[in-house]
């Protein structure tokens, strides 16, 4: 996602052309992954991947193809800006890229909220965790972070200055979020933490080997999620510096600066690339079901192969 890009001066060509082949490369490890995470949850081989936190780690994963979709676009527009193509074809470019990065970014942040609240909810309400989350309710709750998203995206054309729209932007989905679910997954850890300790008073019974196991499903899943904010706002913080830079630093007009700009909007896509296979490296299920998706493939193959055979030789 680029903001006033007419206005930031050209870099050498060797950097452009390293930018471009980042993006390219960035661009297809997304598309791929997030692809093969698509259908591992379209085919659920393992029957596991139908629940609400699922759907929203579902909708986080289309964000993500999204941002593949605007490391394409960079890569084609830094083409365009190392062969001095034309200000007109960059600046369509540049506007499309900005709205796609601008929403899937927004839709990223509001994922990772409700994907808080859902093991908020897990943990610290177990018992009312059915009545309060559901498939529908999670699927209700999608529809409104993408409406949501492009809403917001839409006001910069609605004639509200773009600086004013960048800084509630970062501080909005940046900096209050970033409180807000720190202090939600300290509370989860202390229940977790303090709901282990009762267990470990209690007689050895299935109903206390039972709640230890779903314990530490939710204190895996709780990790997971934990690294994917933390990745996404690590990837995040260098554009939000980025933009207190812009808008107050006289600074934004040295070659420095014009440098820094691009390796910014790079580090947009790095929570894109590495979220799914933190799915696959955290979760269980995913693991198991990427496994057996693989082994269906594989022995599909082997009997479409060995029927081929057959066929040749009749």
């Amino acid at each position: 996602m680029s903001e006033e890009s007419s206005s930031i001066m050209p870099v050498r060509g060797d950097i452009l052309l390293g930018l471009i082949v980042i993006d390219f490369v960035s661009g297809t490890i997304i598309a791929v992954a997030n692809g093969f995470l698509f259908i591992t949850i379209y085919r659920d081989p393992c029957q596991c991947l139908r629940t609400p936190s699922v759907f929203l780690i579902a909708n986080l994963s289309v964000a993500d193809f999204f941002m593949g979709v605007v490391s394409y676009l960079r890569a084609i527009e830094l083409i365009h800006r190392y062969f001095s193509l034309g200000n007109l074809v960059i600046s369509i470019l540049n506007m499309i890229e900005y709205f796609i990065g601008a929403v899937s970014i927004l839709v990223a942040v509001s994922t990772l909220m409700a994907m808080s609240y859902d093991r908020y909810i897990a943990v610290i309400k177990p018992f009312q965790y059915p009545q309060k989350i559901n498939n529908t309710r999670a699927k209700v709750a999608i529809a409104i972070i993408w409406i949501n998203a492009l809403v917001m995206c839409v006001l910069p054309i609605a004639d509200v200055k773009r600086e004013n729209f960048l800084l509630a932007y970062c501080y909005s989905h940046f900096v209050i979020p970033s409180f807000i679910l720190t202090a939600v997954y300290v509370k989860i850890y202390k229940m977790i933490a303090r709901q282990r300790q009762e267990l470990k008073d209690v007689r050895a019974s299935l109903t206390a080997a039972s709640r230890r196991k779903q314990l530490e499903r939710e204190n895996r899943m709780a990790i997971t999620f934990v690294l994917i904010l933390f990745i996404f706002y690590f990837s995040f913080l260098p554009y939000f510096i980025n933009i207190q830079i812009l808008y107050f630093c006289s600074c934004r007009s040295s070659y420095a600066y014009n440098v820094y700009h691009y390796i910014a909007n790079e580090f947009l896509s790095l929570s894109s690339t590495i979220n799914p296979f933190m799915y696959a490296w955290r979760l269980p299920m995913f693991n198991r079901s990427l496994r057996l998706c693989f082994r269906r493939r594989k022995n599909n193959n082997v009997i479409a192969t060995w029927n081929g055979t057959n066929s040749n030789q009749n």
